[in-house]
């Protein structure tokens, strides 16, 4: 069935206190309480994005967690890396930090945020003004606006027992931070009692995360140059700061794009100092993480962008435009330091040398040998016959143009390789154990929302390289019609929208 085309926080935690912080964050000494020796993690996701705009990118900085006693001083968590895209975090979990030695108390938790700044596509028929920026109907746009806040978590009770290993997944509702109303959107981290509250949490691990004995959460396709150190495997990402996962004998190695890297039966010995890589790990309840995949994506520090296709340049088989959503950077002399997440790239597919054959990073999903048909619409392509609006591609830039007035950035890039779209949908129809049904996908992939897309679904043994991860469900069959589903997949589609299954799954998260 062909696709219809568009035209055109304060929480109160019993028993909660710091006294030393592990991960990303650094903190300070313990106040207040009784005795105790608990750890306490905390991740974030994110749900429920607004009809109207069409997020691309939800940047938001976290400026810091303090942490109230009954009495006594306050405790801030300053994050290393504080700016977060939620957008991001509708399929995948971010790791916030872990709190250690948490002793016995009652405290209030707050979570300071700033700085919003929103990419989104006007699917209005009016002109949107957001903060100095008037985007016209149908034009993608980004803002930066001027929130701040401390948004409260209610009806939130968390019991912590002396030395407990326990999590916390703060779950951001994009719809209530968002308003649009008479033109003009706005962000407010403190909505009207009337409406729902920006945070809500629960405790880790979430029924039906399919996750191990003593595992919290997932985090999944955190990308940046490797740093390796006895069995430790650091990755480190000039947009999401660094992540450090401990290898075991039940770790996966996943081959590169290009085959070159990691080739199948691969082992630990494949990781190189130096290399790009994807890796997913297990976040431990003792706030540790375990490496689960690893997957190279290129040899060297290279300049890679990562972005969600809005337009391809009618007429053109060389240029299309992207919504920066992650980067890498040379080891030096680097064209794309000023890149941000959230920012338009115009993209120029090389002509002199001519670009290389696109690639598919299946993140060792078996989409090449069992649908070979749907690899091929993207994999050896040279054009832009195989882009198409809602592709998230990876880009090594060759060439680079700043933005100027109001002239776009602009990059010429060699290759060009498809990633991972992100992004929640209404399940419709029937579900099995290796097919769900979507609809209402995000507007900006420029489809009515009635629109069906069968998302493929790898089955085996949940958490098995090459198996569809489940969070929130036992199998794909169980998943409630009733609720939306967060989707990170391959976006293989063909010239007529009719690909038999244009999305294949590497996560579904019931909402």
């Amino acid at each position: 069935m062909n696709r219809q085309k568009t035209f055109s926080f304060t929480f109160l935690l019993a028993a909660l206190a710091l006294a030393s912080c592990s991960g990303p964050f650094k903190g300070g000494s313990a106040s207040g309480g009784g005795g105790g020796n608990a750890t306490l993690s905390f991740t974030l996701i994110a749900d429920t994005p607004p009809a109207s705009p069409s997020l691309l990118a939800f940047k938001v900085s976290i400026n810091g967690v303090q942490i109230k006693p009954a009495s006594g001083s306050a405790l801030t968590l300053t994050p290393a890396t504080p700016v977060i895209d939620l957008m991001r975090l509708e399929s995948d979990s971010a790791f916030l930090g872990s709190l250690s030695k948490v002793p016995a108390g009652i405290y209030t938790v707050q979570v300071s945020l700033s700085n919003p700044a929103v990419s989104f596509l006007n699917n209005s028929s009016s002109t949107i003004t957001a903060g100095s920026t008037t985007c016209t109907a149908g034009s993608v746009c980004t803002a930066t606006l001027t929130a701040t806040g401390n948004p409260t978590v209610s009806s939130f009770n968390l019991t912590v027992a002396a030395s407990a290993n326990q999590g916390v997944e703060l779950d951001f509702n994009l719809n209530s931070a968002i308003s649009l109303s008479g033109g003009t959107l706005s962000v407010n981290f403190n909505p009207s009692a009337s409406s729902p509250g920006v945070f809500s949490a629960f405790n880790l691990p979430r029924q039906n995360a399919n996750l191990g004995s003593n595992q919290l959460e997932l985090l999944e396709d955190f990308t940046g140059v490797v740093s390796l150190g006895g069995s430790n495997v650091t990755v480190t990402s000039p947009v999401r700061g660094a992540l450090t996962a401990v290898e075991s004998s039940s770790s996966f190695f996943d081959a590169s794009p290009d085959g070159m890297m990691c080739q199948t039966p691969a082992s630990f010995s494949c990781a190189v100092n130096g290399q790009v890589a994807s890796v997913d790990g297990f976040l431990n309840s003792d706030g540790t993480l375990a490496l689960k995949e690893y997957e190279p994506l290129t040899s060297t520090a290279q300049d890679l962008v990562e972005g969600i296709v809005y337009n391809v340049t009618p007429g053109s088989s060389t240029q299309f435009s992207i919504v920066v959503t992650d980067k890498v950077q040379a080891a030096s002399g680097s064209l794309i330091g000023g890149l941000s997440t959230g920012d338009l790239l115009t993209v120029n597919l090389s002509s002199s040398p001519p670009v290389h054959p696109f690639l598919v990073d299946t993140k060792g999903l078996p989409v090449e040998n069992s649908f070979s048909v749907s690899y091929n619409l993207f994999a050896t392509q040279t054009t832009t016959a195989a882009i198409h609006q809602g592709q998230s591609v990876a880009l090594h830039v060759s060439a680079f143009t700043a933005a100027s007035g109001r002239t776009l950035a602009s990059a010429t890039v060699d290759t060009v390789t498809l990633r991972w779209s992100r992004l929640i949908a209404s399940v419709t129809g029937a579900a099995s154990t290796t097919q769900i049904n979507v609809n209402t996908v995000p507007s900006y992939f420029g489809f009515t929302s009635a629109s069906i897309f069968p998302t493929e679904v790898f089955t085996g043994t949940l958490g098995a390289d090459g198996v569809t991860n489940l969070d929130g469900i036992g199998s794909a069959n169980s998943v409630n019609p009733s609720l939306p589903v967060g989707l990170r997949v391959l976006y293989l589609e063909n010239s007529t929208n009719s690909s038999q299954f244009p999305f294949m799954a590497a996560k579904i998260r019931q909402q």
